[in-house]
């Protein structure tokens, strides 16, 4: 199991979920000659992507989902 609480890996997949949506609105803005730049895409994704293989491996009680849709062998 992961060494981080479900609770707190739940909250930080929330959070880079939103933030996801938010650059999909807009990746900057400025207000009163201030300007901030979100955090590019590519870093969103692969946070979002950590967390929720972390949430998955407490809801899944750490058992991974097979990749192999289905195995038929054949004789030579």
């Amino acid at each position: 199991m992961p060494r981080i609480p479900y609770e707190e890996a739940k909250a930080k997949y929330q959070m880079w979920n939103e933030a996801e949506d938010a650059i999909a609105t807009g990746s900057s803005y400025s207000i009163a000659d201030r300007s901030l730049t979100r955090a590019d895409m590519a870093t969103v994704l692969m946070m979002k992507r950590k967390y929720g293989r972390i949430v998955d491996a407490y809801e899944n009680g750490g058992k991974r989902r097979s990749r192999t849709a289905g195995f038929y062998p054949v004789d030579r």
